[in-house]
């Protein structure tokens, strides 16, 4: 189980090597004292976050992303990296195995940042739309990656639930399910670079998306400019969606990915 996704306030969900998905999470109002386990970077973790202007924390990346970030951190971007160079802010778990025990908080990140030139800015970028909920009709949702890995999303009162092969997710030291307002499920071209299975993902573009909340499901487009604005979630006018008020998922699904409410399935 990680820790401290239960305080974040938007989760992206991305796949990387293997089928497997990694988790970039972003905090704002809340301050959990431990989140983890903090695992190597890719290139479109780096590119996702960038919008935000973020203390951005990983421990390591993969060969391509080395001198990208090199590039980066010399133009000011916060690379918050455990093994050549904040090690400060990270700390390892003795009662679990490496590499699955590494973390960090965001005290220490916020401690250690102005000690590297990097200042901890308040966010002022433009955000989603939110509104409040109607009386909940959508029951559960299934997405599923590549390599038949898959996420379910049950609904429990106004939110939903999180599941990953039949066991509801929760922090490690908190017994509390994860509490999801809603998810957003956009549909990026990714392409298989080595034997690795090392992906690529051009995350700045504009992209179909389906968002699901408990009250309502729509179609809708994902559009990111570049590194200097997040993302927009607008409907087929162009205007802002709605998202319910809470925490959001964003799956970041493959070519082929899917998205199963009911009997409806939706795939890109």
């Amino acid at each position: 189980p990680q820790s401290g996704l239960h305080d974040a306030e938007v989760v992206y969900e991305v796949e990387a090597e293997g089928g497997i998905t990694r988790y970039l999470a972003l905090y704002l109002a809340a301050a959990p004292a431990k989140i983890g386990p903090v695992r190597s970077a890719r290139t479109y973790f780096v590119d996702l976050a960038r919008p935000y202007d973020a203390l951005f924390a990983h421990a390591g990346e993969n060969d391509d992303v080395w001198e990208p970030l090199k590039l980066l951190r010399a133009d000011g971007f916060a690379d918050m990296e455990e093994i050549v160079g904040t090690p400060e802010a990270f700390w390892r778990d003795p009662t679990r195995d490496m590499p699955h025990n590494l973390y960090t908080s965001v005290a220490k990140l916020r401690e250690a940042a102005p000690n590297h030139g990097w200042p901890d800015n308040a966010f002022g970028g433009d955000g989603f739309t939110f509104d409040y909920l109607r009386p909940a009709s959508v029951d559960a949702a299934t997405v599923t990656f590549w390599m038949h890995y898959q996420v379910e999303y049950r609904r429990s009162g106004n939110a939903f639930e999180r599941s990953i092969s039949g066991e509801v997710q929760h922090d490690l030291d908190d017994s509390r399910p994860y509490e999801i307002a809603d998810f957003v499920a956009i549909w990026i071209p990714a392409r298989v670079l080595d034997d690795l299975g090392d992906l690529s993902m051009p995350v700045y573009g504009e992209y179909p998306a389906f968002v699901v909340r408990p009250d309502r499901t729509e179609a809708a487009r994902w559009i990111a400019t570049g590194p200097d604005r997040p993302p927009q979630l607008v409907d087929g006018d162009g205007n802002p969606v709605s998202l319910a008020r809470g925490q959001l998922y964003v799956e970041v699904l493959p070519q082929g990915g899917s998205v199963t409410v009911g009997k409806r399935t939706i795939s890109h």
